[in-house]
């Protein structure tokens, strides 16, 4: 190659000599195949303007470059991260040491170790007797004798280590015997939590009455409003008097307005009858305002407007009589729901635990002509001894016996409400005895069954008229209706009691209604009565006075206590 650039060439000079002694000599290789090396000689000089010049790189972006030196500063290095420093030692001496137990180990019994390590000397072997006296060491003497053993350390052992409980699903014996436990007889009024497995039907539970308070003087607020339902606008009334008899299925509903503008406001319409809501101490009802008259003076005007709850929309002559025949089989309840439908009313029935039972009709067995829908309800529950109480402010009712417990058994009843003497404003007595009767024919007329109901433990000398429905097909509502019959005789009186109204969820008694069993607490004698109808009467609008007055069916002898 050409010379140049030869200044730019880095002289190398002599190295220096270090560890001289540890080199490796170097020998001339033996010649081997020396005929067949390949001579080297000087290349020829061609291309050499061509030839790639090899000179030193030039610098560039010097003042870039990566400048390596000792910029950490001295305060940086406390900052040095330390990787699995020591703790400190603190309590060293109080660690807690661990140890393995002698978990499979024989047992150690380190009272009975010791039991059998100890010695004690018997007579005859090693006796010490000095001076005839036994021996007993000195606490002060260089040498006596220590019997005292102390047994060495064990390690601790886990109690029943090797007895391990398996837990396994338990085996199933006698899967077909098994026994059906149906509801409990209702021997009791109070429920005992016993199951009767001899009795398929319900237990009947019943919560006992709320307790009334007993004061030396009420004070009582009431408060009355009635309102038009369409416009929530205030009526100017004088009075109302509602009521409801145990054999209607409608609240009746009267108030005297003054003022014309009241009047115009509830009057009739081609809309049909406006609706209106009264409240009594909160209690809540609705009413439908049938009719009106109005009487009057010159300065003075008064109005007297009537009515009755929604449930009458489902009777005449808001409702239609319909006439039909079941083609098939269905049941009472059946009945009743199909007499609502499409009429946005609900009934209440409890037939498995309240009553009255329910019971099928056979094909051709059920039948009527031009009847309202109420109608056939309210005819449906007088076949199994029941009634309809109708709801105070919505689009129901509920179907109850009459009789909840038969007469004769009220003094072991549980009953609804208590009334005590302290509460009753004025009461009122009219003896009506009836035949004491113990028997009674039940019976369907085209179809069904005949039932002879008797009252247990007596003779059935003493029969009632003879019941005959054209619709009782079932032996439980015979029963019921027996029941209910014979409940109707015997040495009995209508009470009239007047009570206030308290508020709703107050004090009890509250709102007494049909077909509730009453508790009432006189000054000399307890007793309990049905409740037959209730009536309640407001005088004068927002402060008034309120009172309800109770009719009630007492029944001597088997309802006194």
């Amino acid at each position: 190659m050409a010379k140049r650039d030869v200044a730019a060439s880095t002289p190398w000079g002599v190295a220096a000599d270090l560890e001289q002694d540890n080199t490796g000599s170097w020998n001339a290789s033996a010649v081997v195949d020396e005929q067949a090396q390949t001579a080297w000689g000087e290349g020829d000089a061609e291309d050499c303007a061509a030839g790639s010049q090899w000179d030193t790189v030039a610098q560039k972006d010097l003042a870039q470059s990566l400048s390596w030196d000792r910029s950490i500063k001295p305060q940086d290095v406390r900052l040095r991260l330390i990787y699995r420093p020591q703790p400190a030692h603190h309590d060293a001496t109080a660690s807690q040491g661990w140890f393995h137990c002698d978990e499979f180990g024989p047992r150690y019994d380190a009272d009975a170790v010791r039991a059998a390590s100890l010695y004690i000397p018997v007579g005859g072997v090693v006796d010490f007797s000095l001076a005839g006296k036994r021996y007993i060491p000195s606490t002060s003497a260089s040498v006596f004798f220590d019997f005292r053993y102390t047994p060495a350390a064990h390690a601790i052992q886990p109690v029943d280590g090797g007895a391990v409980v398996r837990f396994t699903p338990a085996r199933i014996l006698d899967e077909m015997r098994s026994l059906p436990w149906g509801w409990g007889t209702p021997t009791d009024p109070v429920p005992t939590g016993i199951v009767y497995p001899d009795y398929p039907g319900p237990v009947v539970v019943i919560d006992p009455p709320q307790e009334p308070d007993i004061l030396e003087t009420y004070m009582i607020a009431n408060t009355v409003t009635l309102v038009d339902m369409a416009t929530g606008t205030p009526l100017a009334f004088v009075s109302v008097d509602i009521g409801l008899d145990i054999d209607s299925f409608a609240w009746t509903f009267s108030a005297e307005l003054f003022g014309r503008t009241s009047l115009n406001l509830v009057k009739q319409d081609a809309n049909g009858p406006k609706t209106v809501e009264l409240t009594i101490n909160g209690w809540v009802w609705r009413f439908l305002v049938e009719r009106y008259s109005g009487s009057g003076k010159h300065g003075s005007e008064r109005y007297t407007i009537s009515g009755s709850s929604r449930t009458q929309l489902l009777a005449a002559p808001y409702a239609p009589g319909r006439s039909g025949m079941n083609t098939a089989a269905l049941t009472a309840r059946n009945v009743v729901d199909d007499q609502l439908e499409f009429t946005g009313f609900t009934a209440n029935w409890d037939t498995v635990a309240m009553g009255p039972p329910d019971w099928t009709l056979p094909a051709g067995a059920f039948s009527y002509s031009e009847m309202t829908p109420m109608e056939v309800i309210h005819r449906l529950a007088e076949v199994a001894g029941g009634i309809v109480r109708p709801s105070l402010a919505g689009d129901s009712f509920t179907i109850l016996p009459r009789y909840r417990e038969a007469t004769w058994n009220w003094g072991e009843a549980v009953a609804d409400c208590i009334v005590p003497a302290e509460i009753v404003a004025e009461w009122g007595s009219e003896w009506s005895p009836q035949t004491a009767w113990n028997f009674v024919y039940v019976s369907g007329i085209s179809y069904g069954v005949s039932v002879q109901v008797r009252r247990a433990g007596t003779a059935g000398d003493e029969p009632a008229p003879d019941v005959m429905e054209e619709w009782m097909t079932g032996t439980d509502p015979a029963r019921t209706r027996g029941v209910c019959e014979l409940s109707k005789g015997g040495n009995q009186a209508i009470e009239t009691r007047r009570i206030p109204l308290f508020e709703n969820g107050g004090s009890a008694p509250g709102l007494v209604q049909p077909g509730m069993l009453v508790e009432f607490r006189d000054a000399d004698e307890t007793w309990r009565g049905l409740c037959l109808g209730v009536n309640i009467r407001a005088e004068g609008a927002g402060a008034s006075k309120v009172w309800q007055t109770l009719k009630i069916e007492r029944h001597y002898e088997e309802s006194s206590s």
